[in-house]
């Protein structure tokens, strides 16, 4: 058998249905969580061919053998608590480079390689590479100048975006940067403290999730009912509405040659459309998710998942 590796946690409703699907299909899949060190083990030997041996974790995998990787959303890498704090950083380090290292190495497809997730995740590299692919991307500046920010927005009211993916508070819970709009009365001297992302205002119909698997395109329209989801949809799901909806053939090549530049295989990509029509790019998430959509828009990404992890598209 040739399984299929999913690296997720052990709470993850995504990969427990692509799983689900692929066992009916008769596939060999095994979940893995990266609590490496303390609860699993690697022993693999440099051949001609590469990285041989086995993983173990609740079961072994012959790494030689597997058939695809699907880097879904795996914890922290863990070690005893009762080291010293030094000790179990530098064990951390040497854990990720050695376990993501050899599993990085297999020549098989991955969805998405870990490097090329992290790198992607740059907010600065995405608007950058989706301007050079030929999409619509708002007016953006970085800056920590107050002087650049207030001549940036000058009278217009625009909208100050968190770059990264937010940092990890009380109880392990993800913390983001709320989607703001601020005016130029707003930029004082708080500003140098870090750099910040100001885009245009971009008026918008409603808003696209496009689900990029591989070659297959999946856009789902986001209609907002409320104030706050207009400004961000994700403030408030309650209030959504989704349905399918077409895209431009000029958009879909754009989104190719971003996807391309990116080295990703999968892209959760949002845009807003405007009322006169234009598709404008807002940013990629790597590892973005996506099940709530197969269910709310009843589009078949689950299926899809699990073709690619199947090597079939």
């Amino acid at each position: 058998m040739h399984p299929i590796l999913i690296l997720t946690g052990r709470n993850d409703l995504t990969a427990d249905a692509v799983a689900e699907e692929l066992v009916k299909r008769g596939e060999y899949v095994v979940r893995y969580d990266t609590d490496f060190p303390t609860a699993s083990r690697l022993a693999v030997s440099l051949t001609g061919d590469g990285w041989t041996g086995t993983l173990t974790g609740s079961r072994s995998v012959p790494l030689e053998s597997v058939k695809s990787v699907w880097w879904r959303r795996p914890n922290e890498f863990r070690t005893p608590d009762d080291w010293p704090g030094h000790a179990r950083a530098l064990a951390v380090s040497e854990a990720r480079s050695g376990l993501l290292g050899v599993l990085g190495s297999l020549p098989v497809r991955w969805i998405n390689h870990p490097s090329r997730d992290a790198a992607a995740n740059y907010k600065p590299v995405q608007l950058a590479v989706a301007a050079r692919s030929g999409l619509d991307v708002p007016r953006s500046v970085i800056t920590s100048d107050p002087e650049h920010a207030r001549t940036f927005v000058g009278d217009d009211t625009v909208v100050y975006k968190g770059l990264g993916g937010g940092v990890l508070g009380p109880g392990g819970k993800r913390q983001f940067l709320p989607v703001t709009l601020v005016s130029a009365s707003d930029m004082d001297g708080g500003v140098t403290g870090t750099a910040h992302l100001f885009q245009e205002r971009v008026d918008k119909a409603y808003e696209v999730r496009l689900t990029v698997i591989g070659d297959r395109m999946f856009p789902v329209a986001i209609h907002a009912g409320s104030e706050a989801a207009q400004l961000d949809w994700r403030s408030d799901y309650q209030s959504l509405t989704y349905e399918p909806v077409g895209m431009p053939p000029e958009v879909e090549e754009g989104v190719r040659r971003l996807m391309d530049e990116l080295g990703l295989f999968f892209g959760a990509l949002d845009f807003a459309v405007t009322p006169d029509g234009r598709w404008v790019f807002f940013e990629v998430n790597p590892n973005g998710q996506w099940h709530w959509l197969a269910v709310k828009a009843g589009i078949p990404l689950v299926e899809a998942m699990a073709d690619a992890l199947q090597g079939e598209t």
